[in-house]
């Protein structure tokens, strides 16, 4: 007996106190963040990993059409709006 009275007692390691729990997930919404969480790591190695973008958009047929030229329109002479004796 005088052994164990010679052996300090191992203090137990303070945890914090215990907060209001909350109730475990449905199967569902664990379902939807882990699906979430696929297609966000997927995104992610498909940006870094996934092919290149091409230099240039190809044309199609194989040549670019210009369009046609650009009208230029004259501007109508200027009139009063209404009639003045002195404007021809």
């Amino acid at each position: 007996m005088e052994a164990a009275a010679a052996t300090p007692p191992v203090p137990r390691p303070r945890t914090a106190p215990a907060g209001p729990r909350l109730p475990p997930l449905p199967g569902d919404v664990k379902a939807l963040a882990i699906g979430g969480l696929v297609v966000l790591v997927a995104g992610f190695f498909w940006l870094v990993l996934g092919p290149g973008r091409p230099p240039s958009t190809p044309a199609l047929l194989g040549h670019v059409d210009a369009g046609p030229p650009a009208v230029k329109t004259t501007p109508p002479p200027p009139r009063p709006p209404f009639k003045l004796p002195w404007w021809r």
